[in-house]
């Protein structure tokens, strides 16, 4: 009887054995899923420009802003017929990793790239003046896209143009 035991004991063993392997085997696969699920962007570069929007002017839209002129002419944009480029400002962005810059406005501008594909990306940024924050947004764009985010402040409206692509 002894003998079966130990003859039974080590085929349970050797069967418990074979059967974790197809379980190994599918845990390896399901750590790998996730990684190749997530595989997308992990890099892209934008340009955020600070325009100075004022309900004064004459409508003119300067010559290195009309790549978005039919934007700044629609909706609630439209109301401003004072126009001009303070400034532009390059960010290069890391999945995960803020971006902060310093505008002549007075702004602060921080970007984050949270995810996306190569014609979608999906970030985050948060804008603040004096330390404080006054505008946070996260939001999903198409690759060269356009977003238009306006702060006000007082009568003084400064409007950052977010363009990203992967």
């Amino acid at each position: 009887m002894t003998h079966r035991s130990i003859h039974s004991r080590f085929l349970a063993s050797t069967f418990a054995g074979l059967l974790m392997i197809p379980a190994v085997l599918a845990s390896g696969i399901t750590l790998l899923s996730p990684s190749i699920a997530e595989a997308g962007v992990t890099t892209a570069s934008c340009r955020i420009h600070a325009i100075e929007a004022s309900i004064e002017g004459d409508g003119t839209i300067p010559p290195e802003l009309e790549f978005m002129a039919d934007q700044l002419k629609a909706g609630a944009f439209a109301q401003f017929r004072g126009i001009r480029l303070i400034e532009s400002k390059d960010y290069k962005l890391e999945l995960g990793v803020a971006a902060d810059k310093k505008f002549k406005s007075g702004h602060n501008v921080k970007l984050n790239l949270v995810g996306g594909e190569s014609d979608k990306l999906e970030l985050q940024t948060e804008i603040l003046r004096g330390g404080t924050s006054v505008f946070k947004l996260d939001w999903a764009m198409k690759s060269a896209g356009l977003m238009l985010i306006p702060v006000s402040r007082g009568d003084q409206t400064t409007i950052f143009a977010y363009q990203c692509k992967a």
